[in-house]
């Protein structure tokens, strides 16, 4: 997938969590920080991203849904580990 439209989705999913200033901003943040440049991403690199996005929104929306929460970014993906627990 592309850079530009995963982080939409990712973003996307985030919002009703974050509002999408901070979805939006943390997201591209972490994409930057760990090198993920634009054009096609690696499954790596997103399960990559998707271990940064983790931690953080451990802060926001509790430990107990941020499982829940990847699952959401993993399907809005179309990963085939949108059912990763």
């Amino acid at each position: 997938m592309d850079r530009e439209a995963a982080l939409s989705r990712i973003a996307a999913v985030l919002e009703p969590y974050l509002g999408a200033t901070m979805a939006a901003a943390s997201t591209r943040a972490h994409c930057e920080k760990l090198g993920i440049a634009p054009g096609p991403v690696s499954g790596e690199q997103m399960e990559s991203l998707l271990g940064k996005l983790q931690s953080g929104l451990a802060v926001f929306v509790g430990r107990d849904k941020v499982t829940r929460v990847l699952a959401e970014i993993r399907a809005a993906l179309g990963t085939a580990e949108a059912s990763r627990p």
